[in-house]
């Protein structure tokens, strides 16, 4: 009777005992995934940030040099407009120069003086 005890005990303790190999090798395979899988995505939304950040950098460019444009034509356009009002060159350049630096003063002041708070939405 010992001897079919022990036998279905052996039994048993086959079947109980899992594939350990298999079962590693199972895992090691889906982690292997799970990270490619990561790192793709990882690669893909760190592409997206990069071109829309180079989107971004490129159009502010643009806006700077047009507004860089817009303000050298606005200073001629007032030298030559106080010019034709005083009817000295230096005189309207003077005007222009200590105009335009006033507001330069003016708004580095402000710039620096005032810290930018972040509001969150």
């Amino acid at each position: 009777m010992e001897q079919v005890n022990e036998i279905a005990r052996e039994d048993q303790s086959r079947s109980a005992d899992p594939q350990w190999p298999e079962l590693v090798s199972r895992a090691v395979n889906d982690l292997s995934r799970i990270v490619h899988a990561e790192i793709r995505l990882a690669s893909l939304g760190f592409r997206g940030l990069m071109e829309q950040e180079i989107d971004r950098a490129v159009k502010i460019a643009i806006a700077l040099v047009l507004l860089v444009c817009a303000a050298v034509c606005a200073v001629g356009a007032a030298v030559i407009g106080l010019h034709v009002l005083l009817g000295l060159w230096w005189a309207a350049f003077a005007v222009v120069a200590a105009v335009s630096g006033v507001a330069g003063v003016i708004f580095f002041l402000l710039a620096r003086g005032r810290p930018q708070q972040v509001s969150s939405a």
